[in-house]
């Protein structure tokens, strides 16, 4: 048994930390390793398609119709888009913080992990890179495109979030 850790595990490989069944800690092959580019852009296209269909719900009571010349047209207005926008941070941030997993995340097999110890990211990591995300996507999406062209290319596949925060993309099976 080891005095340092007090279980039956053995000690972590050397300059690295953690607990046991994290990566780099006794985790089978595999898991730990960068997850990659199509895995990741499938995880965002995924968790875009589960958000809009949260956010449609919630921001619903707010909208209201309006008909004229033949075009119906509908608006949520602020308080709406408000809701949308709280949803959508709460959507990622928390699980994010808490797990290092969105619903799309958990599905692929990835986590968001920092850099320095392996650990799930906590809250000032998740809300920066939500942040930065939603900076990103302020304009079209044009951003967030060469973010991802960026991320293909860096060997840790880190895009500006990731790396602004300290924070990587894992697999987990």
């Amino acid at each position: 048994m080891s005095e340092q850790h007090g279980n039956s595990y053995p000690p972590p490989p050397e300059g690295q930390s953690g607990q046991p069944g994290q990566p780099g800690y006794g985790a089978p092959a595999g898991v730990g390793d960068v997850a990659s580019t199509g895995v990741r852009i499938g995880g965002f296209v995924l968790d875009v398609v589960v958000l809009a269909i949260i956010a449609t719900v919630v921001m619903l009571p707010f909208a209201t119709t309006r008909s004229g010349g033949g075009e119906v047209g509908m608006s949520v207005g602020g308080r709406g888009m408000f809701a949308g926008l709280v949803v959508s941070a709460l959507y990622y941030v928390v699980p994010t913080a808490l797990y290092g997993q969105t619903l799309a995340k958990k599905l692929l097999g990835t986590k968001v992990v920092r850099v320095d110890d392996g650990q799930v990211p906590g809250w000032g990591k998740a809300v920066g890179r939500q942040v930065i995300l939603a900076l990103l996507n302020f304009f079209c999406y044009l951003p967030q495109i060469v973010n991802a062209i960026m991320l293909a290319k860096d060997p840790q596949k880190r895009g500006w979030h990731d790396k602004a925060v300290g924070t990587r993309v894992v697999t987990t099976r």
